[in-house]
């Protein structure tokens, strides 16, 4: 059974030593003069800027903003504007092993002064952190108007993101992340009912919730969900006729999530198979993990939209939290359920089982789906096309983001 306990608030805090010297290493740490070969967006004899991996100029750019222009005190003032929680959490679902799954929880609890505030979880994925909700977060808890909705928000660290530990023992895949969310809104916090948000890993675990415990998880809302189109899951093998009972912005959708699975899908397996590798070698430099992290941010983005102060806090809450290593780890936990929820709705695997659920389509988005085929997983009663916006929505069109959260989930309990 899942036991959480010791709930205490806490403040995050990294000394300015700490700050210091990774600001020092990236300003040390050695740089080729030049990109390997050249790229070029107007020349056919060079490949197009960014298909390779991240364009140079870029990360030069952001390298001498992190050095020259980046504050972590700002940083620093907006976390701690936040209300900051720690639980220990434990489970034992398996009587022949001894060894339980333990870890330390890390949750942002911001409540609404409304009497009618509605329990809101809302769940990042990778490279995010709970940080992505920063702009978010206030105009959820105190919208501008009585009219609107208002919540009490929960957005929790993944396991091994931030604060939040990673169980020692192995296995700790969605099921068992899905049943430490539910526990924390209804045991530790006691809210009996609530809805829920997520996307990329936090899309992933709110299907499993959603198919678990529709109960007490009243109205799941998406804004990553791979619906399978075709058997093959590649538009191009989709004929004309086939094509014309989507829009115009769903063929988008469909071609962006063709081009990731062909040209943006490599991190994954590498993730997946050799997590140490790859977790270890870039918590070694923080001009590294930048790298690696600002070309995932700047590809699975809206370009017009994207702040690249949002990559530099990001990075450096990964750093100073020294958890890139551990975040990685989700990848190989959960390849068997990341495995089921790409399969086709026939096949029966997490069917979203609670009474409506809704959907948000950003164009920039890598794992994105026409409507038609969601309503083969569940009842479907909100979707929503955007014209900007991307995988991290809540940076890069936080209005339109909320936005949709007001008038899904306001619907949704009527």
């Amino acid at each position: 059974m899942p036991k959480l306990s010791n709930i205490r608030q806490t403040v995050p805090h990294f000394s300015p030593s700490s700050v210091q010297t990774m600001l020092s290493l990236v300003a040390s740490a050695p740089l080729p003069p030049h990109p390997p070969i050249l790229t070029s967006n107007s020349s056919p004899s060079a490949p197009d800027k960014w298909s390779l991996g991240i364009e140079y100029d870029f990360l030069h750019a952001l390298r001498k903003k992190w050095v020259e222009e980046w504050k972590w005190e700002r940083v620093a003032e907006r976390v701690e504007g936040m209300d900051h929680f720690l639980v220990d959490y434990e489970d034992d679902d398996d009587d022949e092993v001894e060894e339980k799954y333990e870890m330390t929880l890390h949750f942002v609890h911001q409540r609404s002064s409304r009497e009618d505030a509605i329990p809101l979880l809302i769940l990042h994925g990778w490279p995010g952190t709970f940080f992505d909700f920063h702009k978010i977060i206030n105009p959820l808890v105190n919208p501008p108007s009585p009219d609107l909705p208002a919540f009490h928000v929960v957005a929790p660290s993944l396991p091994g993101y931030f604060l939040s530990t990673l169980p020692q023992r192995s296995g700790f895949d969605l099921p068992r992340i899905a049943k430490l969310f539910n526990a924390l809104m209804v045991d530790g916090l006691g809210y009996n009912t609530y809805v829920a948000q997520g996307g990329d890993w936090g899309a992933m675990t709110l299907r499993i919730i959603s198919s678990l415990y529709p109960t007490t998880c009243l109205a799941p809302h998406f804004t990553m969900f791979r619906a399978v189109v075709t058997s093959a899951q590649n538009p191009a093998k989709l004929t004309k006729t086939d094509l014309s009972q989507f829009t115009e912005s769903e063929r988008a959708v469909l071609t962006r999530r063709e081009e990731f699975a062909e040209s943006g899908f490599g991190y994954h397996l590498l993730h997946q198979t050799k997590p140490f590798t790859i977790g270890l070698a870039l918590s070694t430099s923080p001009l590294a993990l930048l790298t690696y992290v600002a070309e995932k941010f700047y590809t699975w983005s809206d370009p017009e939209r994207l702040d690249p102060t949002d990559i530099l806090d990001t990075v450096a809450l990964y750093w100073l939290s020294g958890c890139f290593s551990t975040s990685v780890m989700m990848y190989n936990q959960t390849r068997k359920q990341r495995a089921e929820v790409n399969l086709p709705a026939e096949d029966g695997y997490w069917p979203i089982k609670t009474k409506t659920f809704g959907f948000s389509s950003f164009p920039y988005e890598i794992g994105g789906t026409p409507r038609k085929p969601l309503e083969a997983y569940g009842n479907l009663t909100f979707y929503k096309a955007h014209t900007h916006g991307g995988h991290f929505p809540a940076l890069d069109n936080p209005e339109e983001f909320v936005d949709d959260l007001r008038e899904y989930f306001a619907s949704s309990l009527s």
